[in-house]
């Protein structure tokens, strides 16, 4: 196992009802009276989505938490904000992303790999948005292409900047224009294909590992994920991302 990604992608519904446990399901102690002080529905909702989500996937068949009930394991954040299994102890990292009606959850037990994931809808987004966040060159090539393809474009590099970004373990804390991701063409979007497609992409800042990228569209949502492949001077092997399929 060590050396693997492993990622999943749950839904808060099912069949137009609420797929997700009740909190005291879910949550270690620690976790129900964090979440009990949430006043924002939203915000609690989402936290109940990513913590059900990454529990999931740490406790199916064949991880390390196998068997483990999902109330005793407890999840915290680093204070850059990174994910991070504090009970029971277990190796390597962690990353999740939600939005709207779905979670994503990314895990590594390779202790000298971090891994970051992302997820985003698939939307329009105004021009300053772009001139904001986007490099010379990737705002250039979003005019480029035609107006059906562009929210796509946008989606994915702002998507693709945040996980390279999480698996840094810096976040939006770092300035988003220093990761830089090369065109994808027309046709790339058009044409459709299975699993995961490597994305190029450029470090405009020094002192931070390499990473794997790649993407891929998840209905009406862009999936990404990247993972460090040099840690400590050490080179890491190229893994494709292993789907876990979560028994209903």
């Amino acid at each position: 196992m060590t050396g693997e990604i492993f990622w999943v992608v749950q839904t808060i519904e099912s069949e137009g009802t609420s797929a997700v446990p009740q909190p005291e399901e879910v949550f270690s102690d620690e976790e129900l009276a964090r979440y009990r002080e949430m006043h924002v529905p939203k915000r609690a909702q989402e936290w109940l989505l990513g913590r059900w989500t990454s529990k999931c996937l740490l406790t199916a068949p064949g991880m390390p938490l196998e068997g483990t009930a999902l109330t005793e394991i407890s999840i915290d954040n680093l204070p850059e904000g990174a994910p991070v299994i504090k009970i029971p102890t277990v190796p390597g990292g962690l990353s999740l992303s939600h939005r709207r009606t779905l979670a994503a959850c990314a895990y590594t037990p390779d202790e000298m790999r971090r891994v970051g994931i992302d997820l985003e809808w698939i939307e329009p987004r105004e021009r300053s948005f772009v001139e904001d966040f986007f490099t010379f060159n990737e705002a250039a090539h979003t005019y480029t292409l035609p107006h059906a393809l562009r929210p796509v474009w946008v989606t994915l590099v702002w998507s693709a900047k945040e996980a390279v970004l999480k698996a840094w373990r810096k976040g939006l804390r770092l300035d988003t224009r220093k990761v830089e991701i090369s065109p994808v063409m027309e046709e790339e979007f058009l044409e459709f294909r299975q699993g995961w497609q490597p994305l190029e992409w450029t470090s405009h800042v020094e002192g931070y590992p390499d990473c794997w990228l790649g993407w891929r569209q998840w209905g009406s949502y862009i999936l990404t994920l990247a993972y460090t492949l040099e840690e400590e001077g050490n080179p890491a092997e190229i893994v494709r991302p292993r789907r876990v399929e979560i028994a209903a």
